[in-house]
């Protein structure tokens, strides 16, 4: 199976619905998708990778300036109590290098805290925010990023 991270890069089947929020040198922020949760971001390395410890120094500081603003883009828009930041790179089609950054605040749903936040992943379109919701919120993500 191709990777589904560089079918989504190379533009030959996006997964998110929006446009990208962000586009730097080695990095893409995107909102994933399908999914239950408005603003969960996806950092996605703009190269095949499958492991961390193969990034570049200048990719890893990059990943470092991005996650950063990526967190504070996220807490200004959505008035984030904290955030989650993981990698995992092992779902079937997804073994490119990417890391999650998911928006916690008062209304997020207590039996998804922590480790249990991927169970807000979906594979149903049907079950997932409106993308016309995504498409409206990465708008406003793409101007916090200039």
């Amino acid at each position: 199976m191709m990777c589904l991270s560089c079918k989504s890069l190379s533009g030959e089947k996006r997964i998110s619905p929006g446009p990208t929020i962000y586009d730097g040198k080695y990095w893409v922020v995107e909102h994933a998708y399908p999914i239950k949760l408005l603003g969960w971001l996806v950092i996605v390395l703009k190269r095949h990778l499958e492991a961390i410890h193969g990034l570049t120094n200048e990719e890893m500081l990059e990943l470092c300036k991005l996650t950063t603003k990526t967190i504070k883009v996220l807490h200004s828009e959505l008035k984030t109590e904290k955030e989650y930041v993981s990698c995992f790179a092992e779902a079937e089609g997804f073994h490119h290098i990417h890391f999650h950054v998911v928006p916690v605040n008062n209304n997020y749903p207590d039996e998804n805290r922590g480790a249990k936040s991927f169970g807000l992943l979906t594979h149903s379109e049907e079950e997932s925010i409106p993308k016309e919701k995504i498409i409206e919120l990465c708008n406003k993500l793409r101007v916090k990023f200039k």
